[in-house]
Formats: C-alpha cells, structure tokens, sequence
C-alpha cells in the first residue's frame, strides 16, 4: 500500500487535479498504445531498466491523456534505488528526470489490461456516479504492482473535484482480473 499512496500523491503532483474543458491539440492515447517505444527509448538510455509504474493524467472516459509518465528502475535491489522517469505523447517519448527513493518498490512482472479497460471498470464501479455528482471532475489513473507477499498488478483510477478536494473516490481494479480490490489486496 505505501506504493499506492506514493503514487497516489505523485498523481495528484504531476498531472493536477483541475478539469479543463478548453480543447486540446494533443492526440490522446491510452497506457499501452507506446509502451513498446518507451520501453525500447528506456532501455537504450539505460540498459536494464524495468518498468514500475505507469500515470497518466487527465484521463478521458475512453482511457486516454495527452500524456503518459512512465517510471522505470533496476530489479536489482543492491543497486541504488533510482526512479528513471519519462513521458510518452501521440508523437514523441521523453526523458525527463532521475529521482532517489528510499521505499520499496516493486516492478510490473504481471500481464496487465489497458487504460481504457480500466476506465471502464472504474465507470461502472462509481466513478459514473462520481461525475454525475460533481462535473467540475478530473480523472487520474495509475498501474503498478503491490509489494505483498503476492504480488498483484492493479489500477488506481482516482475521480477528484476540482473545486473541492476533500470530494474524491479511488478505485483499486486488479489490473489482470479487472476484479475491484478491497483495502489494497483481492
């Protein structure tokens, strides 16, 4: 879980929780659609990089955003615990920056379904309520797998209301199943 939340307020810091009803140019694109060419851009920067979490931010109802954050590091826990982070577009991967972090972490070994899948998921399981209830929404979405004992891949799709922030819902999907998880296990 210390994961999870991790990564549930670098959500909230990275992407924001406004929702902008402005047009965008940007192409959106779901979490998998340049995962291949992120995991190749990454491992040529770095050799040996593994994949830990994947963000995106805002996120349409059809499970796509502008863009994507992917956060790579070594499995190899005896090498310093580096985050290697970088962003993918319709157009273009990036790398933008190396963090250090003391927590552990565990990296994405297990088949997990896309972004749009997810969101659906999420929809049907109070996020449609959530919007309805509060228009002024924002949606964020995450994958990453647990640190227990069984190792388990999940989304986090989280509903925030921008003029409120006391007003949100998050919704832990195994991202394999598509089962909703309860207090952070299956």
């Amino acid at each position: 879980m210390k994961c999870l939340t991790l990564l549930y307020v670098l959500t909230l810091a990275l992407m924001g929780c406004n929702h902008s009803t402005e047009p965008s140019l940007a192409v959106p694109i779901t979490a998998k659609s340049k995962l291949g060419d992120v995991d190749s851009y990454a491992g040529s920067h770095k050799q040996g990089l593994r994949l830990m979490s994947v963000l995106g931010g805002p996120v349409n109802l059809n499970g796509e955003a502008a863009t994507w954050t992917y956060v790579y590091s070594y499995p190899d826990t005896t090498l310093p615990q580096k985050l290697y982070w970088f962003h993918c577009d319709a157009n273009h991967v990036g790398f933008d920056s190396v963090s250090q972090t003391g927590l552990g972490f565990a990296m994405i070994t297990l088949p997990w379904f896309n972004s749009d899948s997810a969101i659906l998921i999420a929809e049907q399981n109070g996020g449609s309520k959530f919007r309805s209830d509060n228009p002024d929404y924002s949606i964020t979405a995450y994958v990453v797998q647990s640190l227990v004992a069984n190792p388990t891949t999940y989304w986090q799709v989280g509903y925030y209301s921008s003029n409120n922030i006391s007003k949100f819902i998050m919704i832990t999907i195994n991202a394999n199943t598509g089962a909703l998880a309860t207090h952070g296990a299956d």
